[in-house]
């Protein structure tokens, strides 16, 4: 029986509990350390209180964590294995405030982890002994149906790249997570790898630039939300391709210029979707079709937010929301400081970019650099002090 922390208490982390949890086959603590997140579980807990993990087909497993706590020391002491289910701007401050009480050896991983995750593990636990990890995206389509009750899972990817530091571990913790996880692990070579190959850093980002670019700030009725995936146009889709573009341009120039590390599993974002979810996507035969029919993400819609003082019923794009919160500063900017170590345009990103920071109120590029004052906020290699493409490598 392994001891597993599991931080968060999102969709993530309730469909890990189950999953993890199920017929006592672990010892399972979750952390949750926002707002009055614990005490409310706990009490669910001490009623006796269950997580339900629904599959599309049917199936369903039931499990319970051991403990709910807000108390870092409590949650990190003993743990062989810590799970990041949290937005990537929450990696760093839990990784910091687990560091003092976390065993050396004790296996740490993001699921997902999005960009520049290893740069980060090295910065808080410079003298951990233990494996760290990262997944590129998240194995489920999941959402919490009754929060610490129940959880749907609408869709399982195919197979998920993982990358796994010290590289003669790889293996090791991939036969274990495919256990844990129930799901087919793809080995890669790397963190390097893994944080071009990020998804969600082109999907979320350039959906919400082709759904909203051109919102002209009238309240939008609830009932005509778009679809995220389902309504993604030509348009959406022509931005998503010029993304997947640049990345595949900056894996060209990388791969010529080292070609020792191996870049092969950056794939472009059709073949992805394809490699992804397989037989769940009806019409692949575009970027645009591949989305739209795509059953794991049915019924999905753009992130809104109720207008206060316009009416009942009335919202807005929610641009703070984590597509463009997370999967800018720590997926699409790291990627661009990547490129700009190796000298590589990035036009339709650039675009992006500047449109997405705007909707922020963040600074992330300056004159065509990353230079901003919020690059310190970020995940990109500049943050982490490096300034040329061998610094980088260095530590790929």
């Amino acid at each position: 029986m392994a001891r597993i922390t599991v931080c968060g208490a999102g969709n993530a982390a309730h469909t890990l509990i189950p999953l993890l949890a199920a017929d006592g086959q672990h010892a399972v603590t979750v952390f949750a350390p926002l707002a009055d997140e614990a005490a409310r579980w706990q009490r669910l807990l001490d009623d006796g209180g269950t997580v339900t993990l629904r599959f599309a087909d049917g199936q369903q497993v039931v499990g319970q964590p051991d403990q709910v706590t807000a108390d870092t020391g409590a949650a990190a002491a003993g743990a062989d294995l810590v799970l990041l289910a949290l937005p990537a701007f929450a990696h760093e401050a839990v990784l910091r405030s687990m560091a003092p009480h976390l065993p050396s050896t004790s296996a740490v991983g993001a699921l997902p982890a999005r960009g520049g995750f290893d740069w980060l593990a090295r910065a808080v636990l410079p003298t951990h002994q233990g494996p760290i990890f990262g997944l590129q995206t998240l194995p489920w389509a999941c959402r919490i149906r009754q929060w610490g009750r129940e959880v749907e899972v609408l869709g399982t990817k195919h197979e998920v790249d993982l990358a796994v530091t010290p590289g003669v571990l790889m293996q090791e913790v991939a036969r274990e997570l495919e256990v844990l996880l129930g799901v087919t692990l793809r080995v890669i070579s790397g963190f390097l790898a893994l944080t071009l190959a990020n998804t969600g850093q082109l999907i979320h980002p350039g959906i919400m630039y082709g759904l909203f670019h051109a919102w002209n700030g009238q309240p939008i009725g609830e009932d005509q939300v778009p679809l995220f995936y389902g309504d993604t146009d030509r348009y959406t889709s022509g931005v998503l391709q010029g993304l997947s573009d640049d990345v595949q341009t900056v894996r060209a120039s990388l791969q010529g210029l080292v070609p020792h590390v191996d870049l092969s599993s950056v794939e472009p974002l059709d073949a992805w979707l394809r490699r992804s979810y397989g037989g769940q996507i009806e019409d692949a035969s575009t970027l645009q079709s591949s989305l739209n029919t795509n059953t794991a993400y049915t019924g999905l819609r753009a992130p809104v937010r109720p207008i206060e003082k316009s009416g009942q019923g009335m919202v807005e794009p929610w641009f703070t929301h984590r597509y463009l919160s997370e999967d800018v500063p720590f997926g699409l900017l790291v990627t661009r400081g990547i490129a700009e170590l190796a000298g590589v345009d990035m036009p339709v990103v650039d675009q992006v970019l500047a449109w997405a920071q705007q909707k922020l109120g963040k600074a992330y590029l300056v004159a065509g650099r990353v230079a901003g004052r919020d690059v310190a906020e970020s995940r990109a290699p500049q943050r982490f002090g490096m300034r040329t493409l061998e610094a980088l490598l260095e530590v790929a």
